[in-house]
């Protein structure tokens, strides 16, 4: 290959090499903008749950405890909107960033309306489940946007921490849904059996989102995790779930087990939000150390006796991996040949290809690894669209296509994915 070929080879290896490096960025601020989510979802939580005792009491609980909810959601919000300020100012699109910009899009539409939606709270005028759907539609929007960053990631190690995450959130949210129908149920004395459904349908989907996240999560958010699992808030939860599914209670017995659920949960949530910490700083330091690393491989670009064949090497690799005939320095340190000879030194086609080699095993690799992250985000996907076409063909709620899907996972002894992937493609072929 002549030396003019070669160096062009070269150009785009390190040019490759730039990339990545920009998709980190790229994804490290995504990462602290999902910060900034996570807290505001977790205020809203906290909002539905207060919003939903207020309104079951008639008024007459929480009204101060709520006033206080709306006010640290509100200012969550306000930093939400000044991390998205900078978003808009990016000069290159990153792949996958207009799906992202849409779902951002549509989270802020939704926030719009929640100043109308705490009016109605406030006025009392607006019933318990249409306050659950409001907020439940909400947060589903915000969270739509951690799964956009989570499915556009290309290094594997960033996307299993963004997919253990958003499944880490997925989770609490179905927790705090389940804190909301648990207090609205209580607060008026006993569940129906389509409120009953909605607590089995949020404990059942909970516990799925939380096997997920403990097969891509590190160890010590596992750890964190199981010590939320054994506390005693939790063991309080589980006592409480069973008197919703078999008991009535009576008005003021009603309304003091309403608070106690309130308070247990918001406990057990609250260890969430700590682990959900746990989480967020792993990710923005895995996402700055990978970002450093891939950093440093570049920087021979400014050594004096570096020339861009240095640069290019430097960016593939060790030199003692692709050239096992490298000379040796006084201390005993590999040196490649191009490294010795200085600038100028001539690429042979043995290095060059063995540049293009090792980059072509490291990008296959990477994509292996992010095969199994993004399984788990596709099979999330189809599992939704599953139930979304039982609720339009069927005229079935959610609630009822979930428990649906569940019976027939385990009539015919099949994976719930692999159910979903069924429903899916029968609808496709009626049309």
């Amino acid at each position: 290959m002549p030396q003019r070929n070669r160096r062009e080879v070269v150009r785009f290896l390190v040019a490759a090499r730039q990339c990545e490096i920009e998709n980190l960025k790229h994804l490290l601020e995504a990462g602290r903008l999902v910060l900034s989510i996570t807290g505001l979802v977790h205020r809203l939580q906290r909002e539905r749950g207060a919003s939903n005792l207020f309104l079951g009491s008639g008024g007459q609980c929480y009204g101060e405890q709520l006033q206080d909810y709306q006010d640290a959601a509100t200012q969550a919000e306000r930093e939400l909107r000044a991390r998205l300020g900078g978003w808009l100012e990016h000069t290159q699109c990153p792949h996958g960033c207009a799906r992202f910009f849409a779902r951002i899009a549509t989270a802020l539409h939704g926030l719009a309306g929640l100043p109308e939606l705490r009016e109605q709270v406030r006025a009392r005028s607006i019933a318990v489940t249409a306050v659950m759907t409001g907020f439940n539609d909400l947060i589903r929007d915000l969270l739509a946007v951690v799964f956009e960053a989570a499915d556009s990631a290309a290094d594997p190690q960033i996307s299993r921490a963004l997919v253990a995450l958003f499944n880490f959130m997925q989770g609490k949210e179905l927790a705090g849904q389940e804190r909301a129908i648990g207090a609205a149920g209580f607060s008026q004395g006993g569940f129906d059996d389509s409120l009953r459904q909605a607590l089995l349908h949020r404990i059942d989907a909970q516990e799925r989102s939380f096997e997920v996240f403990a097969d891509f999560c590190d160890p010590q958010s596992r750890a964190a995790w199981q010590q939320v699992a054994a506390s005693p808030h939790t063991s309080e939860v589980e006592r409480l779930r069973r008197i919703a599914c078999t008991r009535t209670l009576s008005g003021a017995d009603g309304m003091e087990t309403a608070q106690a659920w309130f308070a247990h949960t918001t406990h057990r949530i609250d260890a969430m939000k700590r682990v959900e910490e746990g989480l967020e700083a792993h990710l923005e330091g895995l996402c700055e150390s990978r970002i450093e690393a891939a950093g440093s491989e570049l920087a021979a670009a400014d050594a004096p006796t570096a020339g861009f064949a240095a640069l290019a090497l430097a960016a593939a690799g060790p030199f003692a991996t692709l050239f096992p005939d490298a000379q040796t320095e006084a201390d005993g340190e590999a040196r490649s040949p191009v490294l010795a000879a200085g600038i100028g030194a001539p690429l042979s086609g043995r290095s060059v290809m063995d540049l293009v080699h090792q980059q072509s095993r490291r990008l296959q690799a990477m994509e292996d690894e992010l095969h199994a992250a993004r399984k788990a985000l596709a099979e999330r996907k189809v599992i939704e669209r599953a139930k979304a076409l039982l609720m339009k063909h069927r005229g079935l709620s959610e609630d009822e296509a979930h428990r649906f899907l569940r019976q027939t996972t385990m009539n015919q002894n099949r994976r719930l994915a692999e159910v979903a992937e069924s429903v899916v493609s029968m609808a496709e072929m009626l049309g």
